[in-house]
């Protein structure tokens, strides 16, 4: 099985149960289970850095440096909760497994580096994360074949509309 299937391949695959694990979940489960990593990663990228570790960080960095980058990372995570609810959009029709992994996979990674900027001890480190897990998230987006096709129904629904 191909990323690039057409939907009438995906409802076939998924008659014949051949699409595995994205197909076998219904789209509500399949954003919960995004979502669900989103959390927990974002948890796990702020309790990555142990009190003290972070508390030398701060300090070596100055106060206003610290306001400036924790300021960086409360937008950064504004970004990200933004990415994931185009993601979590997406999810509302049918994945396969390859496009829920992922998602799922990317969104994991965006959403751990925003922690790791604030704690200010892997700035580098949760840079990366977030502008790597970004751009995974935003190449999925543009390379689904549903999000062409969902949008392509929106904008044929809003042009009727008009007239």
């Amino acid at each position: 099985m191909t990323l690039a299937m057409s939907s009438t391949d995906l409802a076939t695959a998924a008659a014949e149960g051949r699409a595995g694990l994205g197909a076998c979940l219904s789209p509500r489960h399949a954003r919960a289970v995004v979502a669900l990593a989103f959390v927990a990663a974002a948890l796990a990228g702020f309790l990555a850095t142990d009190g003290g570790t972070a508390a030398h960080a701060v300090e070596h960095a100055g106060g206003d440096l610290t306001r400036l980058l924790r300021a960086m990372a409360a937008i950064k995570a504004a970004m990200a909760v933004g990415v994931m609810a185009a993601v979590v959009w997406r999810l509302s029709t049918p994945a396969p497994t390859p496009w829920l992994v992922g998602y799922t996979f990317a969104g994991a990674v965006m959403a751990s580096g925003p922690g790791l900027i604030w704690d200010m001890a892997y700035l580098g480190t949760g840079a990366l994360l977030l502008h790597g897990g970004l751009a995974a998230c935003a190449i999925l987006l543009w390379k689904d074949p549903a999000v062409g096709s969902r949008l392509a129904a929106m904008i044929a629904t809003r042009r009727a509309a008009r007239g």
